[in-house]
């Protein structure tokens, strides 16, 4: 059974569907969201079949009024999450400031193996393998049906700024694909086809109007919070399954120094006055001047300047929604699992997910600082129990 397609003949179907929703959307709230799902469509058509001329121009490009009503409500939604995060920013400091120490102090214990060698699969072992993880999820017919349906799509060539995979999703219709650069049948990319997989899941389920679709997205810090959590899900699952062990491992290690890193980026974002960040929340400042606003707050200055050498700029709401991400991630994988992999067990988090962030969304899930730290040493000690 053949996993991808790199044919755009469906996708430019999609997109005269999407045109003509544009052109009846009623709301700005609707052009904005089907705005941006076209501009996708666009990226991928070309990326999948480079030359393709696509009529897009009139619609969203050079369509001045439809560009500018977008930017409008970004702005709103980018002003909302800004003055959000303001008013909690005492709060983000001293969460992320506890949790960069501890699992700091935790991580620089852990021994680094040599990376594993990777397993190039059949197709059918790949299949196989991502089949019976999402069987476990209950999952199994939702695969298929992307699998059959031609809906999971792939290209020669690697996509820009390191980005690994994304979905199309019509916010609309609920139609849905997934976008994966360079497919290769290994560990890689099924972590990636877990992760967009989650997306999936999470947009699917996704049952408020259309302005709070977009709130997710522009103004809370959520909305990689499911994603992440099929990636713990994917790594379990190989690991409790004896499955790629070594491979895993290795996915583990990443994914344990990440979360750490996010967490690090969140605190010294957090450091940073709040006039620069009002004045640009993409915090496009050379790394030299990043260090100088907070080296004073840190006794390993040398670790810290390397450390943001290494992170360039550091922009406020993708850090902020990769560390919240791992941070409910945790919670939400281990609930999933002691409800015997239910998904059932996020219903709880949906209800919460589009709101603009407040330190009551965490206690509502019984998250805080010690339990993250607790489930963090779980997953160090499951690491060296692979490196035995």
């Amino acid at each position: 059974m053949k996993i991808v397609t790199d044919s755009p003949k469906k996708l430019c179907e999609k997109l005269e569907v999407a045109k003509r929703q544009l052109k009846n959307a009623e709301t700005r709230e609707e052009q904005m969201a089907i705005s941006n799902y076209i501009y996708l469509l666009d990226e991928s058509i070309n990326l999948v079949s480079p030359g393709t001329e696509i009529s897009t121009y009139k619609l969203y490009y050079f369509n001045y009024k439809i560009n500018e009503l977008f930017d409008k409500k970004y702005f709103v939604h980018e002003e909302k999450m800004i003055r959000n995060y303001l008013e909690h920013k005492e709060f983000h400091s001293k969460f992320f400031e506890i949790l960069s120490k501890k699992t700091n102090h935790i991580i620089h214990k852990i021994e680094e193996d040599e990376y594993s060698g990777v397993t190039t699969l059949t197709e059918e072992e790949y299949y196989n393998i991502f089949f019976e993880f999402m069987n476990k999820l209950g999952l199994a017919k939702y695969f298929d049906k992307y699998v059959k349906a031609r809906r999971i799509y792939t290209t020669s060539t690697y996509l820009e700024n390191n980005v690994l995979g994304y979905i199309l999703f019509n916010p609309i219709t609920k139609d849905s694909d997934i976008f994966i650069g360079d497919l290769e049948y290994d560990i890689f990319s099924m972590f990636t086809l877990a992760h967009e997989f989650g997306h999936i899941y999470d947009l699917n389920n996704f049952d408020k109007d259309i302005g709070s679709y977009n709130g997710y997205f522009y103004r809370s810090f959520n909305g990689e919070a499911i994603s992440k959590t099929f990636e713990r899900l994917f790594i379990d699952f190989l690991i409790e399954n004896n499955i790629l062990t070594n491979e895993a491992k290795d996915q583990l290690f990443d994914l344990i120094n990440s979360n750490y890193e996010f967490l690090l980026a969140s605190y010294i974002i957090s450091l940073i006055p709040d006039i620069l960040l009002i004045n640009d929340i993409y915090l496009e400042l050379s790394p030299t001047k990043i260090y100088k606003l907070v080296e004073r707050y840190f006794s390993k200055k040398n670790h810290i300047r390397k450390f943001i050498n290494k992170c360039g700029n550091l922009e406020l709401k993708e850090t902020y929604t990769y560390a919240y991400g791992d941070v409910y991630s945790m919670f939400l994988k281990d609930r999933i699992k002691e409800d015997n992999y239910s998904l059932d067990s996020l219903n709880e988090f949906f209800e919460i997910r589009s709101e603009l962030f407040n330190p009551k969304m965490l206690d509502k899930l019984n998250i805080n600082t010690n339990s993250y730290v607790k489930l963090y040493k779980k997953d160090i000690e499951l690491l060296k129990k692979q490196s035995k």
